[in-house]
This record gives C-alpha cells, sequence and structure tokens, in this order.
C-alpha cells in the first residue's frame, strides 16, 4: 500500500509528475489550492460576481460545481447558481441531471434547466434523425456543441450572469489544442484561454476556465472524494463520433510513458494564445442578422444549423470566413 508523502495515511492518488502521494485529506488540500492558484493568476474573479456555472451532472461540472459553491462561503460577494443545458439524448442527459439534482439537494444552488426541445424545437436525438432524412452530414457532436455554447450564453445572460464558469480540465484545452493544430485553425486558439479571448460584445457573458491546469483525472478524484458522481458511468452515445476521443486516447497513452506531456502542451498552448492576443487588434464580435446573438458571421452557426433542419426559413447570406486582424 502506498502511503501519503506527507503523512502516513493511505494515498489516494500518486502525481507521476512530482512523484508525489496524496491521502484524501492532503489531495484535497492541493487540488484547491491550485484551482485557487488559478482564479488568483487569470484574475478570473472579481469581489462581487454572480457566477453561472455551465453543469451536465458529470464528474467535471459537478466538481467545478461544489468547489465554487464551497469557496463563495468564503467571499460574501459571489451568488453561485447552475445552468443545465438539456440537449434530449435519450438514455444519458436524463441521468446526469439526476445526479444534479440528487447532489443539489445538499448544495441547494439555484438553478435553470434549457432544453433544447424548449429553445430549439427539436431535441438533439431529433436533430439528427432530421439530418440524415435531408442527406446531411452526419453532425449530431456539431450540433450539440453549437446549441449548448449559445444557450449557455443566452440563458446565462438572462440569469443575469456576470461570468460563466465552464469545467474544461487541462486534459479538454489539450485537446482542443490538437484538434486546432490538425485543422491548421490556430487562430481560434485566441478565445480559447482561460478566460474569453480579446474580442467584446454586449451581450457576450465572459468564460473562466478555473480547472485548466489540473488534469482529468485530479478532478474525477475530487468528485469521487466528495460524493459528486454515482458509481454507474453513462458514456454519450455520439461519443465514439468525435475525433476528440481518439486525441483523448492518444494523450493519455503518451502521458503514461512521458508524464507531464498535456502540462507541457498546455503551456505551449498558453504562450501560442499570449502572443495571438498582444498581436491580434481589439475587435467587436459580430451579431447575428437573424437572431441577434453574438456570432463570429452575419449569421451565426446556430442560426446556419436550424435553416438546415428546417427549424427556420432560409434566408440568402454570404457566409465570409476571416482570418483575425494581425
Amino acid at each position: 500500500m502506498v502511503k501519503c508523502s506527507f503523512c502516513d495515511k493511505p494515498a489516494v492518488y500518486i502525481n507521476r509528475v512530482n512523484n508525489l502521494a496524496y491521502c484524501r485529506q492532503h489531495f484535497t488540500e492541493y487540488f484547491e489550492k491550485k484551482v485557487k492558484k488559478t482564479i488568483r493568476k487569470y484574475r478570473m474573479l472579481g469581489k462581487r460576481e454572480n457566477i453561472v456555472v455551465a453543469v451536465s451532472g458529470g464528474k467535471d461540472s459537478m466538481a467545478l460545481l461544489y468547489f465554487l459553491w464551497k469557496l463563495s462561503k468564503k467571499n460574501p460577494g459571489w451568488s453561485v447558481s447552475a445552468l443545465i443545458i438539456d440537449e434530449g439524448i435519450k438514455n444519458y442527459r436524463e441521468y446526469t441531471i439526476r445526479n444534479f439534482l440528487r447532489v443539489n439537494e445538499i448544495l441547494k444552488v439555484p438553478y435553470r434547466i434549457a432544453s433544447f426541445k424548449e429553445y430549439f424545437g427539436m431535441t438533439l436525438d431529433e436533430m439528427v434523425e432530421e439530418g440524415k432524412k435531408k442527406g446531411l452530414p452526419y453532425l449530431p457532436c456539431a450540433y450539440c456543441g453549437v446549441f449548448r455554447r449559445y444557450l449557455i450564453n443566452k440563458v446565462a445572460r438572462e440569469m443575469g450572469a456576470t461570468v460563466v464558469a465552464t469545467a474544461h480540465n487541462m486534459d479538454d484545452v489539450v485537446q482542443t489544442f490538437i484538434m486546432n493544430l490538425a485543422k491548421d485553425t490556430l487562430e481560434k486558439l485566441a478565445r480559447s484561454g482561460p478566460v474569453t479571448g480579446v474580442a467584446r460584445h454586449e451581450k457576450f457573458v465572459r468564460r473562466i476556465k478555473p480547472f485548466i491546469e489540473v488534469t482529468e483525472k485530479e478532478t474525477t478524484i475530487y468528485a469521487i472524494l466528495n460524493g459528486l458522481i454515482e458509481p454507474e458511468y453513462y458514456k454519450c452515445p455520439y461519443a465514439e463520433y468525435n475525433i476528440r476521443f481518439k486525441i483523448r486516447k492518444l494523450l493519455n497513452e503518451l502521458e503514461e510513458v512521458q508524464p507531464g506531456v498535456k502540462q507541457g502542451l498546455l503551456n505551449s498552448m498558453l504562450g501560442i494564445i499570449e502572443s495571438l492576443n498582444s498581436r491580434i487588434k481589439a475587435e467587436e464580435i459580430k451579431t447575428c442578422e437573424i437572431c441577434g446573438e453574438p456570432s463570429s458571421h452575419r449569421v451565426c452557426r446556430a442560426c446556419q444549423f436550424r435553416m438546415e433542419l428546417g427549424l427556420l426559413p432560409r434566408v440568402s447570406f454570404e457566409l465570409r470566413r476571416e482570418k483575425p486582424a494581425l
């Protein structure tokens, strides 16, 4: 049995980068200290904030909600609430929402559940089927990502959020980094850092990633130790169609043989983001000409998808994919 490096208790986690073992108490101290340092380092939160946590009910988002709820007890100027997006994925999302409701019986944070069906007229499952009927490319993860981001911003704004906290951890952002490298879209990293990038819009709620410097394994252990997830593991049925999960497997294999690979990639990504942000001219995000929400183009991607799926009347528009001004 491996013992904690700081006491004689059994270890629950071994950090192969610093070769230290942590018991339950010392792991919690290590984890929370690290996240607090990240929040201070990137100036994520001020003295008065209405923090809306984007919650799925899974391990990462529940760990973030619990951590910020706990931290808010020492910060009287903070209020914490949760926003759950129900995409309508049968045999998956209903279980993670159930887990959130179970934990929230203790936390008792205000929350709101916003569904694809309510806002767009179709569940994600129905969108996928409609896409098949229309002969469109199979895009479940693209629909999910675009519509989730759209609703998180829109509904969080309706909730009076000053900031949206998302549970992206080191693994998540490094995977995104590799995907952008593979697609030659590094300019997108300018808005993918610890805090929302250089662009501003009156309807865009600032976003932060407090878990950006902790690994998925660490957030999982934190969630387990605090009873934030159920024993059963529920996997999204569309996950196998996303290249992200292949990259995730590859990075985990690399980390196994060379501890610190993920941290090195994160450092490289943050360096590139800093360089991009210093060169890109400050500019306002556009406003979608159809729905009035923030957009990178004249018509936002959510409205483009809705037109393709027959959820909106088709309109003629020119989509310009412009590189950032350097």
